[in-house]
């Protein structure tokens, strides 16, 4: 295959590779004499060995370099041609055809997209909404060439909107459109008897299938209002398999009782097919926990810890030992290895203080097992504590809602929030498909999970086999395939200072595949803990049991909700948009051009007027001169194979200028002719050279010259 120039061999195999799902980089540039290119390597993005540029090495960072040997090899010819010379088609890694705009030779911010973004910061309109007016006006964030930076302002103080008149009626409209693009979308307003708006809920088909995947642990706010009436923002939020933060809808509401909260979980629970949540994590509210034990009766409840704690200095501030008081509540609440420990300590606190009669510390006691960490770590949260990911989810609205947001706005303004919560999930999908943490043992079943989580959960895990140097391991107890073990660890304070050493007992029985710690971080948290892989090591274990492994934190499964279209995005191409946003980009680039001279601007706006004039006299050339855009962009799919050899035009392959390669194999078979032809012709004179050579040593040595060694002649 030949092209004539380097740009369209580059769109040829960037074209392909996009197609196929992966990334090319330009490598192994080479140079000739006059220093002009003459032979370069397009190659898979994820070729070459990974270099660690770490300064430490047990704390690694993502490498996408797996040696891939796919790629291009490209020779320019004196003529100026570019010959593709060699293609190799083979990865030694799974292609994503879907993530491929994520890639970095894919993306490409064009000079009016630039020109837009600046004119907008000026104006004081923040970087977040200037992307996400261009993913709207593209038509999603899969038809932008480039993706959003992340960072992002937030905005401490609540947000206020204004409920205009006729606002509910235009939000009953806006959501049978929606239910209407998609019939799983869900919602539900809630009317008292005067006929005026009291609640609301709504959940995308989306949410509303990611829920079979991670609805096993749900966060509940709603310490977020939303405006003047102060109708607080509920959303129903959980951990997907990257650790981020997802929705299962959300609801407005006038009310703060237990009859509102009990309709608001009734309405999300039909959302939800009645199936409810293994758990459930709220504040301190009682109407809430009213709710809760009315809906929810079978989910584990637990209270944030964090409000909690929060309550400490307006509890407790008063007393005369407040300081010595809050330490030893602290050290009870994070450090307590079992529930004895923490009752003893507890109830001796309240007793050297004199503060038995506290009502706050009383009450907290009689519900320690809804908030006490040492009390429900044996019960999986996910990790979760605190209801952060419900106020990280009200941080995040935070930027899409002004004090003069109308209620329906506002859920218009919550579909973008969605749509950029689905991208980072996508961004997310993507860099665990297309890199990884490299490993820092020599342990297989490190390996093992490598291949089966996703980044974030993995480096937690490999944070737990750093926690490994502080373990020691001792055998207490073993009998036929039960063992005992007992693990001490040291905790770590802030800063790393060393707080205590604690002794950990871990319960192996290999014929159940059964392993227990008493730290209980795999039942709280789905991981492995330190103490089990320092047991793992010494057993010699290389494969851990798939019931270790929890699904939802896997890279390799296709869920089912990442098939489903968000229900806001529009299905039917605008190509009028579509040719706008072609203008657009042509005309900016005139404009630089014209700009550039008062002749050049007066060219310009000649042509212009007379296209103008044209246009509105609908006077076009009927001609077609070239192919509409639907036709430019649907390209047939055609497979990449390897070049034939075929005969080039211009001059006669026998005269034409060959390249160093090419003398260099001419010369080579010249010289193995001219080694045969010599060999008979030593056959030939082989006699005449023996005398010759007697002949010259009677004579060297008539001269008293005495010659011992071998003359070598031809």
């Amino acid at each position: 295959m030949m092209r004539d120039s380097e740009e369209e061999v580059y769109k040829l195999y960037i074209e392909y590779a996009r197609r196929e799902g992966f990334g090319i980089t330009k490598k192994s540039t080479r140079l000739g004499d006059d220093r002009k290119l003459k032979y370069y390597t397009l190659a898979c993005a994820r070729g070459g060995k990974r270099i660690c540029t770490s300064k430490n090495s047990f704390n690694p960072r993502l490498s996408t370099k797996v040696n891939c040997s796919a790629k291009i090899n490209v020779i320019v010819g004196n003529d100026g041609r570019f010959t593709i010379s060699s293609v190799n088609l083979e990865h030694n890694h799974a292609l994503n055809l879907q993530k491929g705009r994520f890639q970095k030779c894919n993306k490409k911010i064009d000079a009016y997209v630039k020109r837009r973004l600046e004119l907008n910061d000026q104006a004081g309109i923040s970087l977040s909404k200037n992307f996400h007016s261009l993913a709207v006006e593209s038509g999603g964030y899969e038809n932008l060439a480039y993706t959003e930076k992340d960072y992002r302002s937030y905005i401490a103080k609540a947000r206020q909107f204004r409920l205009d008149v006729g606002d509910a009626v235009a939000l009953g409209k806006y959501f049978s459109r929606m239910q209407q693009r998609n019939l799983k979308f869900f919602h539900l307003i809630d009317m008292d008897e005067e006929g005026r708006l009291r609640n609301v809920f709504w959940a995308d088909a989306r949410s509303i299938v990611a829920y079979e995947a991670f609805g096993d642990v749900i966060s509940f706010d709603t310490t977020y209002l939303t405006n003047k009436y102060d109708m607080p923002f509920a959303p129903f939020v959980a951990v997907n398999h990257h650790g981020q933060t997802v929705l299962f809808g959300c609801g407005l509401l006038s009310k703060e009782d237990t009859e509102t909260y009990v309709w608001l979980f009734k309405t999300w629970l039909e959302c939800m097919s009645g199936k409810a949540p293994k758990a459930i994590i709220t504040n301190q509210c009682m109407a809430i926990q009213g709710a809760v034990r009315l809906v929810f009766p079978n989910s584990h409840h637990r209270l944030c810890l964090w409000h909690i704690m929060k309550k400490v200095p307006e509890k407790l501030g008063g007393l005369n030992e407040y300081k010595a008081i809050k330490k030893i509540l602290k050290r009870i609440t994070y450090e307590a290895v079992d529930t004895q420990e923490f009752e003893d300590t507890y109830l001796k606190m309240m007793a050297d203080f004199n503060i038995e009669k506290n009502e706050w510390l009383n009450s907290l006691f009689k519900i320690r097992d809804r908030w006490a960490p040492v009390y429900v770590k044996g019960i999986f949260w996910v990790g979760m504590s605190t209801t952060q990911r419900s106020e990280s989810v009200n941080a995040f609205f935070d930027g899409y809602v002004g004090p003069t947001t109308s209620l329906k706005q506002f859920v218009e303004q919550y579909d973008n929030a969605l749509k950029s919560k689905i991208e980072k999930e996508n961004k997310a999908d993507f860099a665990s498909f297309n890199s990884c943490f490299p490993l820092i043992t020599d342990c297989y079943f490190e390996k093992q999970l490598q291949e089966a989580y996703t980044n974030e959960i993995f480096k937690l895990f490999q944070d737990e086999l750093r926690g490994m140097i502080y373990c020691n391991l001792t055998l207490t107890g073993s009998h036929e395939a039960v063992c005992s073990f007992q693990v001490s660890d040291i905790l770590k304070g802030k800063e790393g200072a060393f707080r205590k050493q604690v002794v950990y007992n871990v319960h192996t029985n290999e014929e159940e595949f059964d392993i227990k710690c008493s730290c209980w971080l795999f039942e709280f948290k789905g991981i492995i803990c330190r103490h089990i892989c320092k047991v793992l090591i010494e057993k010699n274990v290389k494969d851990i049991p798939s019931m270790y492994i929890l699904p939802r934190w896997r890279k390799d499964i296709k869920r089912i909700h990442t098939y489903i279209l968000n229900c806001y995005d529009d299905p039917q191409t605008n190509e009028e948009k579509l040719r706008y946003n072609k203008l657009c980009s042509h005309f900016t680039k005139a404009a630089e051009l014209g700009a550039e001279s008062n002749d050049k601007y007066i060219f310009l706006m000649k042509y212009v007027d007379e296209a103008i004039e044209k246009l509105i006299d609908n006077i076009i050339c009927k001609e077609k001169l070239t192919p509409t855009l639907s036709e430019a962009t649907s390209v047939p799919y055609q497979k990449f194979l390897s070049p034939l050899k075929v005969r080039s035009k211009g001059r006669p392959p026998s005269k034409r200028k060959k390249s160093k390669v090419e003398e260099i194999i001419i010369k080579n078979k010249k010289k193995v002719l001219i080694s045969s032809l010599v060999y008979f012709f030593d056959e030939l004179v082989f006699l005449e050279y023996n005398i010759t050579s007697m002949l010259f040593l009677v004579e060297t040595t008539n001269k008293g010259r005495c010659i011992n060694s071998t003359i070598y002649t031809r």
